[in-house]
């Protein structure tokens, strides 16, 4: 697939930060007053029970680490601790869990990993490209033939999943084959009815990031 996102089950490019059929969640208290965390944060567990976000210096085996599973604000001032849900252990795509870096995000570098490793977070989305439910986008085909009422041929939907490269159908596919209107034949799908909008021809592919609905396009 082209894509992988960040969280489960959205078709947004903020979803899916690791596997979730691999990935052990847990409840924490935050620490308060640590501001806007975003999901993908690596956290460490404080001497007095709450969780931080991790700089440098506490990516070791001194600490225990998670992952932010969301986007939370725990304030900027100390307040009553917010709990958010974290990964304890998964399987994380690279470039997606950030340390604090003098207060910049910063991806988790190799020697990073080899720490995390060690607590059951690992980084290998090269091998799981593919296995990531990334929510999916409808293709719709319209047959644009000028049946009306009980002639009426129905629009076939088909889910492509997001980020993936579709390709365009050919009239003549099995679960298409719509009627060609008396004298025509098919020649190619557009995104308007009356064949103003863009062409796509059969066997031509889209990169899925959005629904699109295509009407045949009949010739003489």
């Amino acid at each position: 697939m082209a894509k992988l996102y960040d969280n489960i089950g959205q078709k947004t490019e903020s979803n899916l930060l690791a596997d979730p059929q691999r990935a052990e969640k847990i409840v924490v208290p935050l620490l308060p007053g640590q501001g806007e965390l975003k999901a993908g944060t690596l956290l460490y567990r404080t001497a007095d029970g709450y969780w931080a976000k991790a700089g440098t210096s506490q990516i070791s085996n001194s600490y225990q680490l998670a992952v932010l599973k969301e986007d939370i604000d725990t304030g900027d001032e100390a307040a009553v601790a917010e709990e958010a849900i974290c990964y304890r252990a998964g399987r994380f795509i690279n470039g997606k869990v950030k340390y604090d870096n003098s207060g910049t995000p910063t991806a988790v570098t190799e020697a990073h990993k080899v720490v995390l490793r060690g607590q059951d977070i690992v980084f290998d989305m090269s091998t799981l490209d593919g296995e990531f439910d990334n929510g999916t986008y409808n293709i719709t085909y319209v047959a644009n033939n000028g049946l009306t009422g009980d002639s009426a041929e129905e629009d076939v939907v088909i889910a492509a999943m997001a980020g993936s490269t579709y390709t365009i159908l050919n009239n003549s596919a099995e679960n298409l084959s719509f009627t060609a209107p008396a004298t025509k034949s098919f020649s190619k799908w557009n995104t308007k009815a009356d064949g103003s909008g863009t062409d796509y021809a059969a066997a031509g592919t889209y990169t899925v990031t959005a629904d699109l609905k295509l009407y045949a396009v009949w010739a003489t």
